[in-house]
């Protein structure tokens, strides 16, 4: 694949997560400003709850499926099978043991949390698991006009479905569980039958294929379980400690933060499958220059957000909504350290070498337990916020140290981009600007 390629995939997904952004505010804003802070919480918590447990049952199979079918050359069609039945049995086994640990979970870090809603939250634990599975096919095949629309479809869906449920109907919390779980369930379907038209699924069992698949999975499994509740443990501790209504006005903060994050996350996106079919050189100096690329842009808008965030938050939210502004300013160091670990996580596991990220992730997430343990009950959600701060740092802090001694290149020449490069963001964004152009 081209720098051209590269930058049009690139810029293709990141403005797919422009239009998820946008979309997802306007959502955001409907849900806030109709359940107020308890009842966003209380929805915070039940739409992140699939998400996190989803973890548990993947066994690292969305990044195998991109390996397997990129590095190894396996079947598109024998890796689909096999993560078709791989995902109905393992969502289908977590959403049984929830069930049969519902007790605990609304007692705990579900407290608050009607418990009628759960049957609805847990019967999508299936099509979450199976989307991350078939996405992960997608991005082998770089089909990434699909993986897009994928992306939009649902955020879509979902601000036109909360919409008409809340402020149409006024069906409150169960009202937008419903539609939540209607469109993941649609949008499911609708991306399995889209790789089974290109390469038709079979119920059949790939014995050799599904024990290479778990295999290098399970290297990346451990590793995806600690990110992933290295970045959410927080908000289920902050309904423990605190309130469902305290937990509102932090997902406020977390979701206008996580913005920035939409732009390594298009870049991670194109550059994992590429660097899988990379040598280890190669890898390194594409690893490096997206690095210090995405960092730089993603602590560009860190500042926008900074001096516009608690504008946006007091308009677009309301006054009962200004408690989200403290915590948003204080994670903001953290989210773009998090741009930095998240491009290196694709390159760790492009090599084979999770265990690099394992043990980053893993020591992250001991950190920010074990800081909002005592900051929370302390400072309430700025407690949660600077523990995030801290410990995102750390992670991203830890795999450029083992990075740059890796791969022979400077932290210069990692995080900072040079005058090349910002005489280049100089002309686009002369471009961008009528008459500028032929200054």
């Amino acid at each position: 694949m081209s720098r051209q390629q590269f930058a049009r995939d690139s810029f293709g997904i990141f403005a797919a997560q422009i239009a998820v952004m946008a979309l997802g505010i306007g959502t955001s804003v409907i849900t806030a400003r109709t359940l107020g802070p308890s009842g966003r919480g209380l929805l915070q918590l039940l739409t992140i709850f699939p998400a996190t447990m989803s973890n548990f049952a993947k066994l690292g199979i969305p990044v195998a499926n991109v390996y397997c079918i990129r590095r190894r050359g396996a079947r598109t069609s024998a890796v689909a099978s096999n993560s078709l039945l791989l995902g109905l049995g393992l969502g289908t086994a977590l959403a049984l043991v929830c069930w049969l640990g519902r007790g605990w979970l609304l007692h705990t870090v579900l407290r608050g949390v009607p418990a009628v809603t759960l049957p609805l939250v847990l019967v999508l634990l299936p099509f979450v698991v199976l989307q991350t599975f078939f996405l992960g096919i997608l991005q082998a095949e770089q089909r990434f006009q699909e993986y897009n629309f994928q992306q939009i479809a649902p955020t879509l869906f979902g601000l036109v479905g909360m919409a008409v449920a809340l402020l149409w109907l006024r069906a409150g919390l169960i009202g937008a569980v419903i539609v939540q779980t209607a469109v993941v369930a649609l949008v499911t379907v609708w991306l399995v039958l889209r790789v089974h038209r290109r390469t038709p699924l079979r119920l059949a069992w790939d014995g050799p294929l599904a024990k290479e698949m778990l295999g290098f999975g399970g290297k990346s499994y451990v590793q995806t379980l600690a990110a992933t509740l290295h970045r959410q443990i927080d908000q289920y501790m902050i309904n423990v400690f605190l309130d469902p209504a305290q937990v509102g006005l932090y997902a406020v903060a977390v979701n206008l933060t996580n913005v920035l994050l939409k732009i390594p996350d298009a870049t991670g996106t194109v550059l994992y499958p590429r660097l899988a079919a990379l040598e280890e050189g190669d890898a390194h100096r594409a690893t490096a220059r997206v690095c210090r690329n995405t960092l730089f842009i993603t602590a560009a808008l860190g500042v926008g957000c900074l001096l516009f965030g608690p504008f946006g938050i007091r308009v677009l939210y309301g006054p009962r909504f200004a408690g989200a502004i403290r915590p948003m300013l204080l994670m903001l160091p953290g989210i773009v350290m998090m741009s930095l670990y998240m491009i290196l996580t694709r390159n760790f596991t492009s090599r084979n070498r999770q265990g690099v990220n394992i043990v980053a992730a893993g020591v992250a997430l001991s950190v920010n337990v074990g800081l909002n343990c005592v900051l929370i009950p302390r400072w309430g959600i700025s407690g949660a916020a600077i523990s995030t701060a801290v410990s995102y740092s750390l992670a991203a802090l830890m795999l450029l140290v083992v990075f740059v001694r890796e791969s022979g290149h400077s932290v210069a020449e990692t995080v900072l981009v040079g005058r090349e490069e910002i005489g280049g963001y100089v002309r686009h964004a002369r471009g961008l600007v009528p008459g500028a152009a032929g200054e």
